[in-house]
């Protein structure tokens, strides 16, 4: 054996040494890049397809609102925004879920469509006669412009000036939101 040959056959005997620590190594970052990946899938409160669904005016409002930093929409129940004359003006409002980033708090924005507003219950916000957070709102619906039946308080229903949102805490609560034609206000239905 030459010293050449010689010299080539050591470096390639360490090279097949090092070979399954490199794999091992090359696998070890896969996999948590891997894991990274689902992760980043599941934390994620809306991907580009679920938003994509969102009328386009109404994801630009809230994208560039000065709210869109403190708070990301959840789509924790389906569907996760409303449409419906929230304010009785008319035009279609939107409600969408949403979460206040810092604290976690679940809540709602209701985006006015004829005054391009945006109006934030819940998620940290204190609104008065709810509460600052929704941790058990686990279906919703609207509730259509309408006599109301009296509720779980025995407080004289609201009169409706446009729809209402239903939020609902199944086989516990319910509540309606709804415009009192200076903010939005909470009726309790169902205990």
């Amino acid at each position: 054996m030459t010293p050449y040959t010689s010299s080539v056959f050591v470096q390639a005997s360490r090279c097949r040494t090092k070979l399954p620590a490199l794999f091992i190594g090359v696998g070890v970052i896969l996999g948590v890049i891997a894991v990274t990946a689902v992760t980043a899938v599941f934390t994620a409160e809306l991907d580009f397809v679920t938003l994509s669904s969102l009328p386009p005016e109404v994801r630009d409002a809230f994208e560039k609102s000065p709210q869109a930093k403190r708070y990301q929409l959840s789509a924790h129940i389906n569907p996760f925004y409303l449409h419906g004359d929230f304010n009785g003006d008319g035009r279609s409002d939107t409600a969408l879920l949403i979460k206040e980033r810092f604290s976690g708090k679940n809540g709602i924005a209701i985006y006015h469509g004829k005054s391009n507003r945006l109006i934030i219950v819940g998620a940290g916000q204190d609104w008065g006669n709810g509460s600052d957070d929704f941790p058990g709102l686990d279906a919703w619906q609207v509730f259509h412009r309408g006599p109301v039946g009296k509720g779980a308080d025995g407080k004289a229903p609201p009169k409706l000036r446009g729809d209402a949102l239903m939020v609902i805490k199944t086989e516990s609560a319910s509540a309606l939101i709804y415009w009192n034609g200076t903010r939005y206000a909470w009726y309790q239905q169902g205990d």
